[in-house]
């Protein structure tokens, strides 16, 4: 690999045997974090949206990250110095890469490229409350998108049937390419540009979608938001998105979930955790303290004579995990207040509690410690 070449991989954060999903949503999560309308005017982050980006345009494109991770460049002609088109008075300029000379020579493997793309992604935002979150809801989205027209069928010809065979490839869908080249004449396969690839021409246009074989509407999609689903998080529906003008499968609708804070919960994966103030003689005398929950309150018992900073654990009251059955705990840390002020007759009382030094044996131990040195 070239030293001058970025490591896309770092960049992104993946590992070089990633998944292209696991690198698609490493580059959404980025986009979305680097994203200049979020950071108006600054500069870092511009810098490192623009990486991102470059970074996804390579590894989101098999073809180009392989070329990659052989050469150090998604362009396999930056690897030789800027490519052949000087060399020995030849002209490489017709080949979209060197390797299209080799493609159909010698008995080789053909490498063939297909003209069919997948449809556009749409990328949604939703807001969701505290509570929706945790338990899980369902929303409705009312998308404008391109959709395969029903009438025929996503194909574009009349009742879906009205074709002929491409009379360039003889229904093939690839068309031979033969070149002179410094190596002498060498034959190639192209995709056949007058059928777009699918060895088909459409006879007689569909009337409902004039041959495009998609249309622009609106739809209602319902979305159900998992339990559990936190700040951040991505839901990604699988072929929800905008239909393929050319034959491919639909795209992701990709929906970027915020999530409110609450007022007092504080969320931590799966757990909930509470700072609770009592006053000192809750924590000294025991009470019933009201808390809150996800979705509703519940009574807590203050045992007599609590800690400062003592930690009650409610089991299975806190977030479901995602796609499991389990839930996450409660977590309700006491914070013992002190009053701000105090009646002469309550220093009297405080006075004779503190004189019985038998009642703090950590303040003893302290003090017998104290003595000694």
């Amino acid at each position: 690999m070239p030293n001058n070449s970025k490591d896309y991989y770092k960049i992104l954060g993946v590992d070089k045997n990633a998944s292209q999903d696991e690198i698609k949503s490493a580059y959404r999560k980025l986009a979305k974090q680097y994203h200049p309308d979020l950071h108006p005017n600054d500069e870092e982050c511009a810098k490192r949206f623009k990486e991102v980006n470059e970074a996804y345009e390579v590894l989101g494109d098999s073809n180009k990250r392989a070329n990659y991770d052989e050469y150090g460049s998604a362009n396999p002609q930056d690897f030789f110095g800027g490519g052949f088109s000087n060399f020995g008075g030849g002209n490489f300029s017709g080949f979209d890469d060197i390797f299209d000379i080799f493609s159909n020579f010698g008995g080789g493997s053909r490498r063939r490229t297909s003209r069919v793309t997948p449809g556009e992604d749409i990328v949604l935002n939703v807001n969701l409350s505290f509570k929706e979150a945790v338990f899980g809801c369902e929303k409705i989205f009312k998308v404008n998108l391109t959709s395969k027209c029903e009438k025929c069928d996503g194909t574009g010809a009349k009742d879906g049937r009205e074709f002929s065979t491409c009379p360039d490839c003889h229904g093939t869908g690839e068309v031979t390419v033969t070149q002179s080249t410094i190596f002498g004449r060498m034959t190639s396969t192209a995709p056949c540009k007058t059928c777009n690839a699918t060895g088909k021409i459409i006879r007689t246009k569909c009337d409902s979608c004039g041959g495009k074989g998609t249309k622009r509407e609106f739809k209602e999609i319902k979305v159900n938001i998992p339990a559990g689903i936190n700040d951040g998080q991505v839901i990604t529906m699988r072929g929800k998105g905008n239909a393929s003008t050319k034959s491919g499968p639909s795209g992701d609708l990709i929906i970027n979930v915020s999530v409110a804070p609450h007022p007092l919960l504080v969320r931590d994966g799966i757990d909930l955790l509470l700072d609770l103030p009592i006053p000192f003689t809750t924590a000294y005398l025991g009470g019933d303290v009201e808390i809150p929950l996800a979705d509703g309150k519940y009574t807590l018992t203050i045992p007599p004579l609590t800690q400062p900073n003592t930690v009650f654990k409610l089991k299975n009251k806190g977030v479901k995990a995602l796609q499991r059955d389990n839930y996450g705990d409660l977590l309700v840390t006491v914070r013992v207040e002190m009053p701000k002020d105090a009646s002469k007759k309550e220093k009297e009382l405080m006075q004779n509690l503190a004189s019985n030094s038998s009642n703090y044996k950590r303040v003893k131990a302290f003090q017998d410690k104290m003595s000694k040195l």
